[in-house]
């Protein structure tokens, strides 16, 4: 094979997770001068002391240094690219946007495995598939090899191949296949086992008919599938129960029938299993999933059969975002809205803002669905950036919203979080057969313990939070630092005995109902229940047998699941946005309670919420309560336009933190002072700080921030460069540990 570098210098350009923002160049050696060396393959090279695992990014480099002073390339790992020319291009914009280091971002691109140095292949299984001559003979004229006559008698009852440990747990053997192979009655195939049927099977998109569309959703799909292929941006805002999925589904259908790929974004794991078994049934394109819930080789797969084209549908968490396709041609974000969408750590990327900077690159549509749009994607929608489209009915037989009753608790004596008259509302919904769900955004048993005689209260030892009481199993847990204790026999101030709960979380709740409905099930629906693999699944499908129960959760019940015999929900704490410190604390309980209440009344039956609250008179709320989500959010947009806060201005957050409080405020104060003289230049730029954390300890650490507010993104960029430069030149940048968050979704 001829050099990729006659004439031409043999030094490619590397990306290395490393806290660096540059790539590093390295000589090929002599034995790899004459190879293939695709960009966008894994190589290994010497780094300092160690060996690493990069990305080829560029070929035939100049560098800045003479050639015989480069290292030499160690291995190069695969023979073709992992990264195509547009993977590669989403990484270096999402690293300028964000700020980081490109290495980390191509790290970010890559399953584990593949980052550990496997091998990017997809797992493989044998599967068997009786021949035409293997369904034609009678198993009966099999008399002298009777194991093999049952054999084919198994797969003749098969369409589609069987895989070999099917078989072998039915009590068959690899001869007994290799018997059938040699007669020529049943041939092998190797394939992943994600996927159903022969790759090479021309089967129809549908497995079942579409439902039918009201006029709104006619109107949604049509507008969406005209503009194929153009890189436009959709807002489909559909009230709770309007067919925002039976849109979604309609819109993928005429995808697939053109042989191309679609990227379907879910917030929660615990969304994934029935938006994936309902796109399954539709389907018969394979439909496969990528999130954390899977293990690392799964996830490999999946992203590889989603890389080569052989996934038609990939729904995914906030990391599938960033995963590479054949050929995608639309990107669905679910839930929008949600935060989940945000990164916390590391590169802090928003996967519902990638996708739609990655359709422009693409040239496909984007859609974003929400029944409670975020303020930003409704300013969007408003300045016409994007298309606008609004499901204002409830499809199928669920033709009615709930009725919504703000319920007055001032003065009243709750029970373990709940007014009394209304378990007999919730008993009343049981017995006319439908089920009930108790909303509470508290994990635990209770938020602190405290003492009785004298006050003291479970504090966190490393953060200005309390440490939640758990009962299952018993444990004192921080839900921030994750830091966990033993519950006290005796208060450790005074040593009294007798220690109380404060306060209700879904445990608590739990105990509660359970004592006060004995005839009918409590399942209780939160990260210490469903944690473990399956255990969604499973709790979906016994609610979906629509027996009376009783369900009391967190926010996971309220993202997106429908509950068709649910026609009761009781909203238990509706105050907390009111007096969240966060300029989104308003938006985000807005956004929850319209979420919570939509679970409500999806079939048939009326569904009726009740919101226990101390401020039932607040204009807010009563909004809610009247199903106008677009007033309230107008509301609010107003208030954040006086404020000129985001989506009015564009915003940054700089966080530091260290062991001690002088020295992360001296860190910060010195490097804004002297960024002023640059600052003072760059118009319409706003910086303030270092200002203290919501929670100013957190992990026995002391959090500071700097505010960076701009008008338009250009200065604010041009104000974090300046900054970072002064933070990554600082004497004590080592001593402190800084971030950087670009339009933050969390002031935390």
């Amino acid at each position: 094979m001829p050099s990729l570098f006659d004439d031409e210098l043999p030094v490619i350009r590397v990306a290395l997770p490393v806290p660096l923002t540059r790539c590093f160049d390295y000589v090929l050696p002599p034995n790899l001068q004459n190879a293939y060396l695709p960009l966008g393959a894994r190589v290994r090279v010497p780094y300092r002391n160690k060996a690493m695992i990069g990305v080829v990014m560029e070929r035939q480099v100049t560098p800045d240094v003479p050639v015989e002073k480069l290292k030499p390339l160690s291995e190069l790992i695969d023979d073709a690219s992992l990264l195509d020319d547009h993977q590669r291009a989403l990484a270096q914009w999402l690293a300028r946007y964000c700020h980081g280091p490109v290495g980390e971002v191509i790290s970010m691109m890559l399953p584990t495995l593949l980052r550990q140095g496997a091998a990017a292949h997809i797992q493989e299984e044998t599967y068997w598939l009786a021949t035409q001559s293997g369904r034609a003979l009678d198993p009966e004229k099999m008399s002298r090899a009777p194991k093999q006559a049952e054999l084919l008698r198994a797969l003749q009852k098969h369409q589609q191949p069987v895989a070999a440990t099917m078989l072998r747990s039915l009590g068959f053997t690899s001869a007994q296949m290799a018997a059938l192979e040699d007669k020529g009655l049943a041939e092998r195939y190797q394939q992943s086992r994600h996927l159903e049927g022969r790759d090479d099977d021309a089967r129809p998109v549908l497995a079942e008919i579409p439902l039918q569309l009201n006029d709104d959703q006619k109107t949604a799909v049509t507008e969406i599938t005209d503009r194929l292929g153009q890189p436009d941006v959709f807002l489909l805002e559909g009230i709770t129960g309007s067919g925002k999925t039976e849109v979604y589904l309609q819109i993928i259908e005429a995808v697939l029938k053109q042989g191309r790929q679609v990227l379907v974004l879910v917030p929660e794991i615990g969304l994934a299993p029935q938006t994936v078994n309902r796109f399954k049934k539709r389907f018969s394109v394979p439909v496969m999933t990528l999130h954390s819930g899977l293990n690392d080789k799964e996830r490999l797969d999946a992203w590889l059969l989603a890389r080569d084209g052989r996934a038609g549908v990939l729904i995914g968490t906030r990391s599938a975002a960033v995963t590479p396709f054949k050929d995608l041609a639309l990107i669905v974000v679910d839930e929008e809205h949600d935060a989940s969408y945000k990164q916390g750590d590391g590169i802090r990327y928003s996967a519902r803002d990638l996708a739609v900077v990655r359709g422009k690159m693409l040239s496909c549509p984007v859609v974003l669905g929400s029944a409670t749009p975020s303020l930003e994607t409704l300013h969007n929608a408003t300045e016409k950036r994007y298309h606008w489209l609004k499901l204002t009915q409830r499809a199928g037989a669920s033709v009615q919203l709930p009725d919504i009753y703000l319920h007055d608790i001032q003065n009243k004596k709750l029970t373990n979080g709940i007014d009394g008259g209304l378990l007999q509302v919730m008993r009343t919904h049981l017995q006319q057969g439908g089920q009930v769900l108790a909303f509470i955004n508290r994990r635990g048993f209770a938020p602190a313990l405290m003492c009785h005689d004298c006050g003291w209260v479970s504090d966190c030892p490393y953060c200005d939070a309390r440490m939640t009481l758990h009962r299952e199993p018993p444990r004192l847990h921080c839900h921030h630092c994750d830091s966990v204790g033993p519950i006290p026999h005796q208060c450790p101030k005074c040593f009294a005995s007798e220690l109380k709960p404060v306060g209700s979380g879904t445990e608590r709740m739990e105990e509660t109902l359970e004592n006060a409905f004995k005839d009918w099930p409590v399942f209780r629906v939160d990260r210490d229940t469903v944690s473990r693999k399956g255990m969604m699944e499973k709790l979906l499908e016994t609610i979906h047998k629509e027996e009376p129960c009783v369900l009391v959760g967190t926010q996971m019940l309220a993202k997106g699941h429908h509950f068709p015999a649910v026609t009761l929900v009781v909203v238990l704490d509706a105050d907390g946005g009111f007096y969240s410190s966060d300029f989104r604390g308003l938006e985000r309980m807005g956004q929850l309670l319209t979420q919570v209440a939509g679970r409500a009344g999806r079939e048939s039956r009326k569904g009726k919420v009740v919101v226990q609250t101390h401020r039932p008179d607040d204009p807010l709320l009563k909004l809610l309560a009247q199903h106008d989500y677009s007033q309230f959010s107008r509301c609010l947009l107003e208030e954040r336009k006086e404020a000129l806060l985001p989506p009015y201005s564009f915003m940054a957050i700089i966080r530091a933190e260290a062991n001690q409080s002088d020295l992360v405020i001296n860190f910060l104060t010195e490097v804004v002072q002297a960024a002023e003289p640059v600052i003072a230049q760059i118009e319409g730029l706003e910086v303030n700080g270092p200002l203290p954390s919501p929670m100013e300890r957190r992990f026995g650490r002391y959090h500071m921030q700097i505010w960076l507010l701009c008008d338009r993104r250009a200065p604010l960029h041009q104000g974090i460069a300046c900054l970072l430069d002064l933070i990554n030149r600082h004497p004590m940048n080592r001593k402190v540990r800084w971030s950087l968050d670009v339009d933050p979704q969390e002031l935390i």
